[in-house]
């Protein structure tokens, strides 16, 4: 995570089949967002482990760059139960 200035993003956390997910977009500018999500897992607060960061593409809207970035972590996710059960793409 970038730090500009002391500024330190907020970042929402969405509980997705068993993982937290946060998203955020990265600034690029003057050009826009990249979309960027992080997948963790945890079973409990104390331990919960990255396993995942996704970057996604740029877009003009922040607001837009954020909701790809959960939506790549959910298919992220769902691909994981897929090959956890046998299921091909």
């Amino acid at each position: 995570m970038c730090l500009d200035d002391g500024y330190i993003p907020a970042l929402t956390a969405y509980e997705y089949r068993g993982y937290i997910i946060t998203a955020w977009a990265r600034s690029e500018f003057p050009n826009g967002s990249t979309s960027v999500g992080i997948v963790y897992k945890g079973e409990r607060l104390e331990s919960i482990v990255q396993v995942q960061t996704i970057e996604g593409r740029l877009f003009e809207s922040q607001a837009q760059a954020e909701e790809h970035g959960v939506e790549l972590c959910k298919e992220w996710i769902d691909k994981q139960f897929r090959v956890r059960s046998g299921a091909t793409e």
